[in-house]
């Protein structure tokens, strides 16, 4: 039998306006602990931001997440949206290899390609777009 992977679920809403159209805490909370059930994930922690520009790292539940993935114990981190976590490509991959040295991996669940170099070089391209994508809504 396989133990099932720790996890923390981190969720995001920068503006009103995005929590009214479908990326409300309560519902990236739902399907992110739905995720952990379905995939066998011992979900350890729900992680929020509220308010909180995803252009910038410095968010007190990032900052959470970031300690607790230091602290060790945590297999995932997961968000419902890449643009959730970040919307910068570079603090994408800057986390992404943050965890990674720490045995933790970091998973949207939008994020195009796998743990393939092409995939890496994906979820970079998903990171453009959700930067032209804050740049629209500033």
């Amino acid at each position: 039998m396989t133990s099932m992977k720790t996890t923390v679920a981190y969720c995001r809403v920068s503006t009103d306006e995005q929590a009214r159209s479908g990326y409300s805490i309560a519902d990236q909370e739902e399907a992110l602990r739905a995720w952990c059930t379905d995939n066998q994930h011992e979900l350890l922690e729900v992680v929020k931001d509220e308010g909180h520009s995803g252009a910038y790292l410095e968010r007190p539940g990032l900052d959470r997440v970031r300690d607790l993935v230091e602290e060790g114990g945590v297999s995932v981190v997961v968000a419902q949206d890449a643009d959730r976590i970040t919307r910068e490509a570079h603090h994408r991959m800057l986390l992404h290899d943050e965890f990674e040295r720490r045995g933790c991996k970091l998973i949207a669940l939008d994020d195009w390609g796998d743990d393939s170099h092409e995939g890496q070089l994906l979820k970079f391209m998903k990171g453009w777009v959700s930067k032209g994508e804050r740049l629209k809504i500033a």
